[in-house]
């Protein structure tokens, strides 16, 4: 089977050791998202060891750090982009405006994700999110959440001030739905009515801050939404937002290598390539490519 390391750092060891903590085992490490061949070693007896894999060119992995790669989805979904990653799954997305999706006819699809929208700004939970989550776990998707950000200074009056309560609005929101692994989203871009009104270095300071009070309290870093050209046009040239997670909205690239980051980025995660696939009774739904399986792991 196929395998991908879950965890930031893993040993590699020319054998399985005796217990987890002797080192004479080991012989290099692989960082998280590296992949590899390989097969469950059988008849380890003691349980403290926990399960391990022998890859094909003959190095041991300790099992609570991998996951094993799903097979190629069966996918009926149309005008796919091309030059997807070997490994991917498929997603979607969706908030109040979803006011009755087709369940049956998203996991049909070879849908395996939904990421439901529970709020915007402070005092405005979506209205769907509970409904939205309870079916979308009912029809044996994994759940994860999004809230769309209103960064300004409406609330304390200062950047910290106003990115906090919105940060302690999504965590409260949170606690009233379905646990989940996936990282909690910020949704950020403008509106036909509303664009945030901070300066690019008050804009990165209000991200940071919201990133910090979700981590601290739920103990999984926050994934980014947006745009490229959103992105670049309201961040400092210089910002280190980089080493967050990106989920990139990009409706007119059809082949994945196109695909551009944002300045800062080097690599997505997560692509939102249209929102308007027809799916069923669903005419506007999102789809989405997750590239970084990671995700699906705490």
């Amino acid at each position: 089977m196929e395998l991908i390391v879950t965890v930031k750092k893993l040993n590699r060891r020319n054998r399985v050791p005796v217990k987890l903590s002797d080192r004479d085992s080991i012989v290099g490490t692989v960082l998280q998202g590296f992949k590899f061949e390989g097969t469950e070693v059988p008849n380890i007896t003691d349980p403290a060891l926990g399960h391990w894999y022998e890859s094909t060119d003959g190095y041991f992995y300790w099992g609570g750090g991998l996951m094993p790669l799903p097979a190629p989805p069966t996918v009926h979904i149309a005008n796919l982009p091309i030059n997807l990653p070997d490994h991917y799954l498929l997603g979607t997305d969706l908030s109040h405006y979803n006011s009755q999706p087709d369940w049956n006819a998203i996991t049909q699809a070879g849908i395996s994700f939904a990421y439901i929208k529970i709020g915007e700004g402070v005092g405005s939970p979506d209205r769907k999110a509970a409904i939205h989550a309870a079916n979308a776990a009912n029809a044996g998707l994994k759940v994860g959440y999004y809230h769309f950000c209103r960064p300004d200074t409406r609330n304390g009056g200062t950047v910290h001030s106003d990115a906090t309560a919105e940060a302690n609005e999504a965590i409260g929101l949170m606690q009233h739905l379905p646990p989940t692994v996936l990282p909690l989203v910020l949704d950020l871009e403008d509106e036909v009515s509303w664009d945030t009104p901070l300066r690019p270095r008050d804009y990165e300071t209000w991200i940071t801050t919201f990133i910090h009070l979700v981590t601290q309290s739920t103990g999984i870093i926050p994934m980014i939404y947006s745009r490229k050209e959103y992105l670049d046009r309201k961040l400092p040239g210089d910002h280190a937002l980089g080493q967050y997670r990106l989920w990139l909205a990009a409706y007119s690239v059809r082949d994945t290598n196109n695909l551009i980051c944002p300045a800062g980025w080097q690599d997505w995660n997560m692509w939102q390539f249209t929102g308007t696939a027809h799916v069923g009774g669903n005419r506007t739904l999102d789809v989405n490519i997750l590239k970084d399986l990671t995700l699906l792991t705490p």
